[in-house]
């Protein structure tokens, strides 16, 4: 079964977590505008938006594909070459539990598997599972490429909400951040289980 719940209480209990994250994603701001490329390389050049807006997809079992299908925006006038992002997600318990099962796509092209490790200190605080750098290819001048993502948990995954992140990068800016964006999440809520413990 494949349900969405709004999680608002939960998600707010790490929004002190989650405002440290932001922070630190627009200290690694500003570089100054490439000639060559007519695009400032700069965090905000890339804004990340969820088409479901504020809605958390839920599985109520093991092995169910969740689905987030996410817009990435090019705020510039120059078109964005070699575009990329690694993905990341986990929760916030003791119990980090199994790997989910995350696959992805582009536009409407072929589904790929992330092959995900476990980063003790991703963006410098949160232990989560992270993705390999995946390729999204250029994002035209003012122009939008869709991203969707399939999570899915297997057995003895632990009962939680698992936050979700996008750090989007470009080949032709180097290590600048275009953007950190915290996603809506992933819910592992079966009815029967004790948060925070294998269900």
């Amino acid at each position: 079964m494949n349900t969405t719940v709004r999680q608002g209480a939960v998600l707010a209990a790490t929004a002190g977590v989650l405002g440290v994250l932001a922070a630190q994603g627009a200290a690694t701001a500003a570089t100054p505008k490439d000639n060559a490329l007519g695009y400032t390389c700069r965090y905000g050049a890339v804004s990340v938006s969820d088409a479901a807006g504020s809605v958390v997809p839920t599985a109520r079992k093991p092995d169910v594909a969740l689905h987030a299908k996410l817009r990435l925006h090019n705020t510039e006038n120059a078109a964005l070459t070699k575009a990329s992002y690694v993905f990341a997600i986990g929760n916030l318990m003791k119990n980090r539990g199994p790997a989910p099962h995350v696959r992805w796509r582009v536009g409407k092209g072929s589904w790929h598997s992330m092959a995900l490790h476990w980063n003790s200190k991703t963006n410098g605080s949160l232990p989560l599972w992270n993705s390999q750098s995946l390729t999204v290819g250029t994002i035209p001048s003012r122009g939008t490429v869709t991203t969707e993502i399939s999570v899915t948990f297997p057995k003895r995954s632990i009962r939680a909400v698992n936050y979700d992140f996008l750090d989007v990068h470009s080949g032709a800016c180097g290590r600048t951040r275009l953007d950190w964006y915290t996603g809506n999440g992933f819910s592992y809520w079966p009815w029967h289980g004790t948060e925070g413990k294998p269900a």
